[in-house]
């Protein structure tokens, strides 16, 4: 572990008391050869490019006419000088933000980095606070394109990035099939206000629409409500809170359904307005998920007037307001299909909170033409989605909100979806998701977990004179469990 400069604060925004394992956070530094930045108003995200050298296992020939020693190596490993290159991305509250260039500044060994990209608001406040850092120059880069060109690689390179969000159903993440057409769709990006974008193709999209109701809405009110100032601890006020206690509902005017107009009881009829009417105190978890309702109503039906009025199918959520909480997503899935009667599903990423800092991370890789390629994510070093019931899941990895990791590998070939087929895109193969269906999901897991300590013995067997292999397998067979155990509450 690498102690990040324990001393005090030399601003009190800055805090200074965090300790960084170079080894899960910010990994591959060494070989770092390309940076960009993305500072919003509460967090940051970096990204960096680096190469890794991979170890290949070459499968030994048996020979079937002599008999086999108990001895005999079951396959040889040799290490290849095969380079490949890694796209990093590391999430942070931007109140670490210095302490996280220090760490990156000690472990910095590529001197050849001249200019990092940068994209945010906060590209502008911490502008001279990076160049000093760093010394490298901030190329400062327009937010709304980074974020559109961050969307089109995620949504075209990584599969099941999209996922509809089922709160009571068997399976909260329903991941969809990716599609080689990407365009068009529709992106509503929640930051402290909302932009409606229309996306076309890749360099063609236009912001149609907005609102000043956003994020930024729900933290304020939220504070002044509430008195409390973390977004994330309003959210958790929020998931405790019942609605109806502060809401208006349909039933409180007219003792139950309107059914000529197709209301039910339950429907919020105006969001406070049993504060008016009420003399009494209202509890700050109740507050929250009013407000949380009113907010996420009023999104949900600007996103379904606009997706109508350009005839679009596809809507996307993303920015700071979802960061992936499930509270947060179900609010938004709920009005969605309320305005729609279920003709549109509201779609979110895995990834959304990294789209400005991969798009200003593509801006200054254009030489590189990182287009060209294919990339895979490496789930070992990429932090994974939030359950609405970490209880649930002990052995899932802590979400403090500090950090959040993501890393891609290039892959060899580009991977180009059933090129042999007259039409890939009305293709539908005869498959079991087990994101869907739980008995055969529960039973493959059963099978990978029965055969772990098989796989660990053979590598193992396969390295005798090294004495780190051991620890090596033990530490792969903790990985995968872990995994394991994640998948059965949280499929991916």
């Amino acid at each position: 572990m690498a102690d990040c400069a324990r001393k005090g604060r030399t601003r009190d925004s800055m805090d200074k008391s965090i300790t960084l394992p170079p080894d899960e956070i910010f990994r591959n530094l060494e070989n770092a050869k390309r940076f960009a930045i993305d500072i919003g108003g509460s967090l940051t995200k970096l990204a960096y490019y680096s190469t890794v050298q991979h170890k290949v296992a070459k499968v030994r020939s048996f020979d079937h006419t002599a008999k086999e020693t108990e001895g005999d190596p079951l396959y040889e490993i040799s290490v290849q000088e095969e380079i490949t290159a890694r796209l990093h991305f590391i999430k942070f509250e931007n109140t670490y933000i210095e302490t996280c260039l220090d760490f990156i500044k000690d472990h910095l060994v590529n001197t050849e980095t001249k200019v990092i990209k940068a994209t945010g608001g906060g590209a502008y406040k911490f502008k001279e606070l990076i160049e000093k850092k760093l010394r490298l120059k901030v190329d400062k880069e327009d937010e709304m394109t980074c974020l559109i060109k961050g969307c089109n690689f995620v949504l075209r390179n990584i599969p099941h990035e999209a996922f509809v969000y089922a709160k009571h159903a068997d399976s909260e993440f329903r991941f969809q099939n990716t599609h080689p057409d990407i365009f068009p769709y529709l992106l509503i990006n929640i930051g402290s206000g909302v932009s409606i974008v229309k996306v076309e193709s890749e360099d063609k999209f236009e912001r149609i629409g907005g609102s000043s109701i956003g994020g930024g809405t729900f933290w304020g009110l939220g504070a002044l409500l509430t008195k409390t100032k973390r977004f994330d601890e309003l959210l958790q006020l929020a998931s405790r809170g019942q609605h109806s206690s502060v809401d208006m509902l349909v039933k409180d005017i007219y003792g139950g359904a309107y059914s000529s107009l197709g209301l039910t009881g339950d429907l919020i009829a105006s969001s406070f307005g049993k504060s008016a009417t009420t003399d009494k105190e209202f509890s700050k978890e109740d507050m929250a998920k009013s407000l949380l309702h009113m907010i996420s109503n009023d999104i949900g039906q600007l996103a379904c007037l606009y997706a109508r009025l350009h005839n679009l199918s596809r809507v996307y959520f993303g920015g700071f307001f979802i960061r992936g909480h499930p509270v947060t997503m179900h609010t938004i899935t709920y009005s969605i299909n309320f305005f729609t009667k279920g003709e549109v599903q509201a779609l979110f990423l895995r990834h959304e909170g990294y789209l400005g800092a991969i798009g200003a991370f593509l801006k200054g890789a254009e030489e590189d033409n990182p287009n060209q390629y294919s990339w895979g994510e490496n789930y070992a070093g990429s932090s994974g989605l939030m359950s609405v019931s970490p209880d649930l899941n002990p052995m899932q990895r802590a979400r403090s909100g500090t950090f959040d990791m993501l890393e891609m590998d290039r892959l060899e070939r580009q991977l180009v979806n059933l090129p042999l087929l007259q039409d890939p895109s009305s293709y539908v193969p005869d498959t079991v998701d087990l994101t869907e269906d739980a008995l055969a999901r529960e039973y493959w897991l059963s099978c990978f977990e029965d055969a772990l300590d098989g796989v660990v013995k053979r590598a193992v067997a396969s390295q005798p004179d090294l004495p780190q292999a051991a620890e090596r397998a033990e530490k792969f067979r903790q990985k995968y469990l872990h995994k394991l155990q994640t998948l059965r509450h949280q499929p991916l």
